[in-house]
């Protein structure tokens, strides 16, 4: 991890992300002057499964993979997260322990906005504040609609303990 000292340099970037869109560039420097952009390298870990913080992250380039470790210390992929997208939304709203980790699989371009800078955001600038809360809600509620899909179909597929009676008593000599 590198950190990017002339962010400035981004704001082209900047403008096209859906998260900054609608704001002017006066806006957008508002929140990235105190902001921290980072560069990654594949395979560099950007977010811990456990740790708290309460940043939203926004890819500016690249693209990070979002893993689970269960128990048995095996990683489960999750998801994969690509340019203009946010992770790390309910941060914003909650001090919970990050529920995965986020791992960058090539060079990538990462924007940690803190909390704090957000909050300060909607309080000086209400009207472009509640658009910025629209986008992170969105974001949110995009992940809620692709997990509870994969529930559903989960659901679906679910095996039944008469599904094996069934096979067991073709398979019998009887």
């Amino acid at each position: 991890m590198k950190i990017i000292q002339e962010k400035r340099a981004y704001i082209e970037e900047f403008q096209k992300l859906s998260i900054f869109k609608f704001m002017s560039a006066t806006e957008i420097l508002h929140i990235i002057s105190d902001s921290e952009l980072f560069h990654y390298d594949d395979t560099e870990k950007i977010v811990n499964q456990g740790e708290i913080n309460q940043n939203i992250l926004v890819v500016v380039n690249g693209t990070v993979q979002v893993n689970v470790r269960e128990d048995s210390g095996k990683d489960v992929y999750i998801c994969s997260i690509e340019k203009g997208e946010i992770f790390g939304e309910a941060g914003m709203f909650l001090r919970v322990r990050r529920t995965a980790n986020i791992v960058s699989l090539d060079e990538s371009v990462i924007l940690r906005i803190p909390r704090p800078v957000i909050m300060r955001f909607i309080k000086e600038n209400p009207s472009t504040g509640n658009k910025l809360l629209l986008v992170i809600i969105h974001s949110l509620l995009k992940k809620l609609r692709g997990a509870n899909q994969e529930l559903a179909f989960e659901k679906m597929c679910e095996v039944q303990f008469g599904d094996l009676d069934s096979l067991l008593e073709e398979l019998s000599d009887k």
